[in-house]
């Protein structure tokens, strides 16, 4: 049984070098990001008192280059959703090493410089992070931490707190820190960012709690062609805003001009013709455990299910533009830029932009839209306002959206700039990267997954048959043609029974729902299921992942393959 609301649907048929290497790894997951935190700190324009932050406590808190949100480097940090470094584990990180040196307070301050070597603490741990700095591309802004210790600084920041990184830390160890306990100073209180956070269905699957990230629910994809709100997919690179909607704006502006409108939400509700599409919102990074099984990448552990579709309620952005007197043909204006009112602690936004042609084209449906499924948006989704860029990845449809941007450029954010690009597959650590060379991904290319039956079931013999289901879903609006699953590896293959929107070719928005019954074979006691799709443009998806792997592990759209057992 598929679940909808108020569309038509159709169904149709169808050693030390080595750890040299793999700290390199490390480390160039956590470059760009510190960098990008230095330039968001120093041009943003939504800087506010509360968050400013001594320029030593900055240094000190990006010593590893871990700033405060590492969501591009979970892979190696990624955070537990429980856990405290406290807690006592096989090796507690920091405690006195019996072999290695002791050094003083006074001497890690006076090492602060790369010719006496820059030094930093941990509890009893003394580390020389001299050549991290050195590749560092922030500059000389790590230097306001040097000869410091850490913990002031990540008691404040907990998001630092994760084994990967203290793992990272240790491999700069040389020597066990002499502590004068009379001088010893009281750590202040921690500055939580995250205090109000919303409440989130316990059925999501989290990957990380500080910024909140997590999946919906496999067997809620495979049954529901519309995600219920509270399940959707969770994708935060902050923390979530606390927004007023009655004292809410959204500043529209021509950088060309210094022209500026702002709209409330009643001037968007009641100046505007409002539409309502289906549209899927995917993570470019859903199934990067798969790549990350082909070989080591950067980023959350996205499972099949970064990945949810709604009923999206709002104005073309195109008919906002226009009752602005804005000339949407003018050669100035190349990009529409997204600032959302999510902050970091320097007081820098989420910030993202499509070219201009997505929002003119008539067809394109750019929303700024203001209900999910017939209710305000959740907060966790963007409530009061989201930008809604069908068939683009999730990355571009910006949550809190607080500003519009007609610019010549495009965003000059590190989201913008330093990620969400697929690096080519010789390219194997964020270091060796130059991301001026890349395109901001835009469309989602074809591709699908199995929700049911999931890893490792158990599917019993003696009923012959089995049920698998899943979803298909292409980007820049192309529909989703049909579904084929294979359990011989391709050898042979059966079409699957698609269930979908019914909507017009090249604005079909929304995923496919696919569902098949396969024959048990005998004298096998495991399977494999695998599937693929094809979409309107005859774009179908690679076999394997080696073809299209890229250190950031993104757009992973190889064939999904699910192993289950027979009893």
């Amino acid at each position: 049984m598929f679940r909808t609301t108020g569309f038509c649907l159709k169904t149709v048929s169808r050693t030390n070098f080595q750890k040299s290497i793999a700290r390199n790894l490390k480390i160039s997951s956590c470059l760009s990001t510190v960098s990008e935190d230095y330039k968001k700190a120093e041009y943003s324009n939504f800087s506010q008192k509360r968050y400013q932050l001594p320029k030593y406590l900055i240094g000190a808190f990006s010593i590893l280059g871990l700033g405060y949100y590492s969501y591009k480097n979970s892979a190696f940090c990624e955070e537990k959703p429980h856990g405290h470094p406290h807690e006592k584990t096989s090796f507690e990180w920091g405690k006195i090493i019996d072999d290695l040196p002791f050094y003083s307070e006074e001497e890690v301050k006076q090492h602060k410089t790369k010719e006496k070597g820059i030094w930093v603490s941990y509890r009893n741990g003394v580390y020389d992070i001299t050549e991290f700095v050195d590749g560092h591309p922030g500059g000389n802004k790590i230097m306001w931490g040097a000869g410091h210790s850490l913990e002031p600084f990540w008691e404040k920041f907990p998001i630092h707190y994760k084994h990967e990184v203290f793992e990272l830390l240790e491999e700069y160890r040389i020597g066990n820190l002499k502590i004068d306990e009379s001088k010893k100073k009281p750590v202040e209180d921690k500055i939580d960012f995250y205090k109000d956070e919303p409440t989130r269905n316990s059925r999501l699957k989290v990957l990380s709690q500080k910024p909140f990230n997590a999946e919906s629910p496999k067997d809620i994809s495979a049954e529901n062609l519309v995600t219920p709100s509270e399940l959707h997919f969770i994708r935060n690179h902050m923390p979530v805003p606390k927004i007023e909607p009655k004292s809410f704006k959204l500043s529209v502006i021509n950088s060309n001009n210094a022209k500026k409108i702002e709209f409330s939400l009643e001037d968007l509700e009641t100046k505007f013709e409002s539409i309502t599409i289906p549209v899927t919102i995917q993570c470019s990074g859903n199934r990067r455990k798969y790549m990350n099984a082909e070989g080591s990448v950067q980023g959350l552990q996205w499972d099949a299910n970064a990945i949810s579709t709604a009923l999206w309620t709002g104005v073309r952005l195109r008919d906002v533009l226009i009752y602005c007197g804005f000339d949407l043909n003018d050669p100035k204006i190349r990009h529409v830029i997204f600032e959302g009112l999510d902050k970091d602690p320097a007081g820098s936004v989420y910030s993202a932009s499509i070219p201009i042609e997505k929002v003119k084209d008539e067809n394109g449906e750019v929303l700024l839209a203001y209900r999910m499924n017939d209710q305000p948006i959740p907060l966790d989704n963007g409530y009061p306002l989201r930008a809604l860029v069908p068939g683009i990845i999730g990355a571009r449809s910006v949550k809190w959206l607080g500003k519009v941007v007609l610019s010549e450029d495009e965003s000059q954010s590190f989201w913008q700039l330093n990620d969400y690009k697929v690096l080519p597959p010789n390219v194997k650590n964020l270091k060796e990267a130059d991301f001026s060379k890349l395109r901001a991904i835009q469309e989602s290319p074809i591709t699908s997954a199995i929700c049911q039956p999931t890893e490792e079931t158990i599917i019993k013999r003696n009923k012959g048959k089995f049920t698998a289901k899943g979803y298909a879903f292409s980007g820049g609006g192309n529909e989703v043609l049909n579904v084929l699953v294979s359990i011989d590896n391709g050898k042979n293959w059966k079409q699957a029974v698609l269930h979908k929107f019914d909507r017009p070719l090249y604005k079909s928005w929304a995923w496919a729902l696919w569902e098949i019954e396969l024959d048990i074979p005998e004298g096998q006691d495991n399977i494999e299921i695998v599937c693929t799709a094809t979409d309107s443009n005859q774009n179908t998806q690679p076999e394997n992942i080696k073809a299209i792997w890229n250190a950031r592990g993104l757009l992973n759209n190889a064939w999904h393959r699910v192993k289950v057992n027979i009893e």
